[in-house]
């Protein structure tokens, strides 16, 4: 097998363990039972923490110049397991159907805004923890 083979199947393996560890603590945060089992409330926090730390984890990987397996097995595979985009419209189209349109519309919108702002939140804090410029 040839280096280029081995080092794709590591690279895979890497994003396949992030991705299982992520799915099992999104299924942990999805059964706390904080929101009185309203899944959207659960899709919302579970996007905004999850673009929170990847911002955080993107900064701190940044800053140790971390290897590319730290990015695969972290932003890639924990993250892309732990957060889930495709729920996201998928819980957006169901408050559509169910004739709740300003709801889904607040949904979208605090999902959207909140990540975004979790995400410049995480990564910013670091750079200015740590002072660095990027």
């Amino acid at each position: 097998m040839s280096a280029s083979v081995l080092n794709t199947l590591l690279d895979i393996a890497f994003v396949a363990a992030g991705g299982a560890l992520g799915a099992t603590s999104r299924y942990g945060v999805e059964h706390m039972g904080i929101f009185d089992n309203d899944k959207y409330y659960y899709t919302v926090a579970i996007n905004i923490t999850g673009c929170l730390v990847i911002g955080i984890l993107w900064g701190l990987l940044h800053y140790w110049n971390a290897p590319r397996g730290w990015y695969l097995f972290l932003l890639t595979g924990f993250l892309g397991g732990y957060t889930t985009y495709s729920a996201f419209t998928l819980d957006a189209i169901e408050l559509i159907h169910k004739d709740m349109p300003w709801r889904a519309l607040w949904y979208v919108a605090i999902t959207f805004i909140g990540g975004l702002g979790g995400c410049a939140a995480g990564f910013y804090s670091i750079m200015k923890i740590f002072k660095i410029n990027y």
